[in-house]
């Protein structure tokens, strides 16, 4: 009976287990099992990431990688949360293809990586939003540990591995009045060491539907009211993408075309400077740009909370126009600084600083100067960053305390035990 029993239990367990193996073969990408992205087939895997350099804030950053295999194609998605920002992954003189995404306050980059770049160490650097600080750490893949997770999915074309860095001086917004002209600001690109060509193209937005207008000596005319784009475009045959096309940037600036001139900024000219009909052109410039790099750099050490414009002016045939004295420029900071303590610098292209006394004025802040070029509006201060060694002092400092208290404490016991002791003998 026993006998019958134990060989019931065993068919049994021999079914369950054939019936696991034919539901993981027949699931495909549904199965979760270990394989590595490099020696295995096309598909979406997960890769445990060790991170290094990093003292702290390690859980600001994702735990493990989405690695994505498509033929010869990796595409590695890695991440952090809103504690952090302006996370770059170096590539020495060149610029790694990504795309970007947020969810659920986290941002996800996914890099076009090569085989050989998987399988290596990445560097990165990164901003930690509450400490005002530039960190630097490298992380690895355990592919050996990785899990695939799904089947590869078709998302159309995605970045080369190496992209072309678009270089100008353009911001990402401007507004000017409906009208006038619009200078586009001159850019050039290039791809590690080749130089590349810089190709211009305009558009129309209306009712959500793209109009192609068109691009005169480097300017273009707002017609109307509403938006406009200006689209640099370079691309090199040095790389492909995914679809067999040359690798390619786009740098995209947003002109709003307003009726009775900008909010974003507008000027006074009392002393007659300016030739009758120069319009304002102001731009808002943000990450992405080199000029906003050189910004906060020099603001590292000045203001935690500042912003940057761009200012120029345009005379009514087109041309730059620039004051021959000073004129009032107001331009509209953000409505949570105070407009008792904004200072305004002027920075030159080479990142020279100059002060300039400014004052509110309901939304704006108010100023003069005969200047045009990179404005910046901060609130001076610094939050205090205590340095890594300072941690660790207080690390040493709190054991100190610690052992010292467990000293104390053993004493009174000795000597309290001594005391009970000599009473029972006396």
């Amino acid at each position: 009976m026993v006998k019958r029993k134990n060989k019931l239990i065993a068919f049994f367990v021999a079914m369950f287990l054939c019936l696991i193996t034919l539901a993981a073969l027949m699931g495909g990408g549904l199965t979760t099992y270990a394989e590595s992205p490099i020696q295995g087939s096309d598909g979406v895997y997960s890769a445990p990431v060790n991170l290094s350099g990093l003292a702290m804030g390690a859980d600001n950053f994702s735990p493990s990688a989405t690695v994505e295999k498509s033929g010869e194609n990796y595409y590695m998605t890695f991440g952090h949360s809103s504690s952090i920002s302006d996370m770059v992954l170096e590539s020495g003189n060149m610029q790694t293809g990504y795309t970007v995404r947020t969810e659920n306050g986290w941002t996800y980059y996914t890099y076009t990586l090569s085989a050989e770049r998987l399988q290596s160490s990445l560097s990165f650097s990164a901003y930690i939003n509450a400490m005002s600080r530039d960190v630097n750490f490298t992380i690895t893949l355990n592919l050996g540990g990785g899990t695939r997770t799904g089947d590869y999915v078709d998302v159309g074309e995605r970045p080369a591995e190496y992209v072309p860095v678009i270089e100008t001086t353009a911001g990402r917004e401007y507004e000017a009045a409906s009208g006038s002209v619009f200078p586009i600001p001159s850019a050039t690109a290039t791809l590690g060491s080749e130089n590349l060509d810089v190709s211009i193209s305009a558009y129309y937005v209306q009712g959500g539907e793209q109009t192609e207008v068109p691009v005169t000596n480097n300017s273009l005319t707002l017609e109307n009211v509403g938006e406009y784009h200006v689209v640099y475009r370079a691309e090199s045959a040095t790389y492909k993408t995914n679809l067999g096309n040359n690798t390619y940037t786009e740098y995209d600036v947003a002109i709003t075309s307003v009726a009775g001139g900008s909010t974003l900024a507008k000027f006074e000219d009392a002393n007659g400077v300016l030739a009758e009909g120069t319009s304002l052109l102001a731009g808002r410039i943000t990450a992405g740009s080199s000029v906003f790099a050189t910004a906060a750099d020099k603001m590292a050490s000045i203001a935690d909370n500042f912003e940057v414009f761009g200012i120029s002016y345009v005379s009514a045939d087109g041309t730059a126009a620039t004051p021959g004295g000073n004129i009032t420029l107001y331009l509209q900071a953000d409505m949570t600084y105070d407009r008792n303590e904004v200072v305004v610098y002027h920075m030159a292209d080479d990142g020279t600083l100059t002060e300039i006394a400014a004052d509110g004025y309901g939304r704006y802040v108010k100023f003069d100067t005969d200047k045009t070029g990179t404005f910046i509006v901060c609130i001076p201060g610094v939050a205090f960053v205590m340095p890594m060694w300072g941690y660790a002092v207080i690390l040493v400092a709190c054991v100190l305390v610690v052992a010292a208290a467990v000293t104390v404490t053993a004493m009174l016991v000795r000597r309290k035990k001594k005391a009970n002791k000599a009473t029972k003998e006396n």
